[in-house]
């Protein structure tokens, strides 16, 4: 296939009745189709090999955000003691960025957009509503001409701007989950699943209110109605009617690490472990979940596979095994997410 279309290109150029113009649009069109080609190998290639991204590199890029040297001021007030200079503040904060988000770091996709767009291309993004049920769709950022001007006219940083502020609320909502805001996320999710099902099951909810870790809030909201999706498609029997989310927060070298813990009581795979392990990473709601999380945080699942109580790791650190024998029993199919913070 691949000689015909050279064969047929070659001709074209031989062919003494075109004219040089029309000589080097075949040979434009041809670059374009290989250029094409290129990109659906890379495509089916990248499908092929999914790339497993690195939390922490989630959490040290967004550390910037609390930082007076680095992107600390696209959520928050200046409080230094000069007036507020946003054409100084843009151009210092797009460099750090870009050798942050692309040289240094690896993040996600949806991470780097949403950032982008918000602070320094002025192009659409989208959050969510304070209640987690709506999408907002914002045309308008840091990096508008009504933003720079407002702010250059007033010397003021844009949060003072209602507005504005409330553009700032909206980009905090979809890329951190702050202290009482899972409780409302779950609430959200579960109504969305459960609907007028909801009192058939039983849901045991567990310190959710300390919780505090970036993530894309949208894509963990997904993650999420996911889980309870397979919840209650499974939950067919009185004893599968039982689910907890627990909130847990330990301390490991640099990082703080934070556990959001769901567990579907009395439900355990049937399969092998060989075949589980494969479908997950590939097939289903556990790969939309992994597409979903890729990169925001680690995942793994602990249950019991063939009698022996298994850990499974699908979003994983890269030196980890992808199943380890635990020692405890669990009390059924458990889903663990592990996010970061610094």
């Amino acid at each position: 296939m691949v000689r015909d279309k050279y064969n047929f290109i070659l001709n074209l150029i031989k062919n003494k009745k075109l004219n040089t113009s029309q000589k080097e649009r075949v040979l434009k069109l041809t670059v374009l189709e290989a250029q094409k080609e290129g990109e659906k190998n890379n495509d089916r290639e990248i499908s092929k090999h999914k790339i497993i991204r690195n939390p922490k590199h989630v959490a040290d890029f967004m550390n910037l955000f609390n930082k007076r040297d680095g992107l600390k001021y696209l959520t928050h007030d200046f409080d230094e003691s000069s007036d507020f200079d946003i054409e100084k503040f843009l151009g210092e904060a797009k460099e750090l960025f870009q050798k942050k988000a692309r040289k240094e770091l690896q993040i996600p996709q949806s991470l780097y957009a949403i950032v982008e767009a918000f602070a320094f291309e002025n192009k659409e993004w989208t959050s969510t509503s304070e209640d987690y049920k709506t999408k907002i769709t914002h045309t308008t950022g840091w990096a508008s001409q009504e933003w720079r001007n407002w702010s250059n006219e007033n010397k003021l940083h844009p949060i003072h701007n209602l507005d504005f502020e409330k553009i700032i609320s909206d980009f905090k909502r979809i890329t951190r989950i702050e202290r009482n805001n899972l409780p409302k996320l779950l609430k959200t999710c579960i109504d969305e699943v459960f609907g007028s099902e909801k009192e058939k099951f039983e849901f045991q909810i567990e310190d959710t209110e300390k919780a505090d870790f970036y993530s894309h809030v949208d894509s963990l909201k997904e993650a999420i109605i996911t889980v309870f999706e397979e919840v209650k498609k499974r939950g067919n029997t009185t004893d599968k009617k039982k689910i907890s989310v627990r909130y847990q927060r330990v301390t490991i070298d640099s990082y703080y690490l934070r556990k959001l813990i769901i567990t579907h009581h009395n439900s355990f795979p049937e399969k092998e472990l060989k075949i589980l392990v494969s479908e997950w990473k590939e097939k289903g709601n556990m790969g939309k979940i992994l597409t979903k999380l890729n990169g925001y945080c680690h995942w793994s699942v602990e249950t019991i596979i063939e009698n022996t109580p298994k850990k499974i790791n699908i979003l994983k650190e890269e030196n980890a095994p992808e199943d380890e024998t635990i020692k405890s029993n669990p009390e059924g199919f458990t889903h663990v997410f592990t996010f970061y913070y610094k």
